[in-house]
């Protein structure tokens, strides 16, 4: 099986970060669960420029971006040294931050060639690229790749949970999941 794991919201907790230099530069007090929708920035009166300005400092200094479970190295170690599976690191960061990734991803022990075969680096727009990408489980947190995911019978996906995906509705191929022991387990037994 040919396994795409995302980076942020299902690796790593990059809106936590953000939501932090937004208050500080806003004055506002705004929390993860007010991130209710992918395109939350439209409600917090911002442009997607500006958005992607606050991310791009966060690119650049990855390092301070806080891991979402401790555990998903180990359960990523157990589910690429299976013979029948091969795990890929998917994400929609731009090339220029591969070696702030790759430091990141060697800083919580997500080694190459132990927990994940390659780095795979998307365009983040459109938003349900990665469904062009030839896997055959994706661990994504983005409902608009859940709903591409949704379409394609020889596909799944593991809907990691966050506030941002709530709206969207799991069915055969798709599945929310909220830790990575459900998403080694879920993997595990397919």
């Amino acid at each position: 099986m040919k396994i795409a794991i995302d980076i942020d919201g299902v690796l790593f907790d990059i809106i936590e970060k953000f939501i932090e230099i937004f208050n500080e530069k806003n004055k506002t007090e705004y929390t993860k669960k007010d991130v209710t929708k992918w395109e939350f920035f439209k409600d917090w009166n911002i442009t997607e420029e500006e958005l992607f300005e606050i991310f791009y400092e966060i690119y650049e200094n990855t390092m301070s971006v806080p891991i979402i479970d401790d555990r998903a190295p180990e359960y990523m170690k157990k589910l690429n040294s299976s013979i029948s599976n091969d795990v890929y690191i998917v994400s929609a960061r731009a090339a220029q931050y591969r070696p702030q990734i790759i430091q990141k991803l060697n800083f919580h022990s997500i080694k190459k060639d132990v927990q994940y075969v390659d780095l795979i680096l998307v365009h983040h727009k459109p938003y349900d690229l990665k469904s062009n990408e030839n896997f055959d489980v994706y661990v994504d947190d983005n409902p608009h790749l859940a709903e591409a995911i949704k379409k394609m019978s020889n596909r799944y996906l593991l809907l990691y949970d966050q506030p941002w995906n709530q709206n969207f509705v799991c069915n055969d191929n798709v599945n929310r999941v909220f830790n990575w022991k459900q998403v080694y387990e879920y993997l595990n037994n397919l």
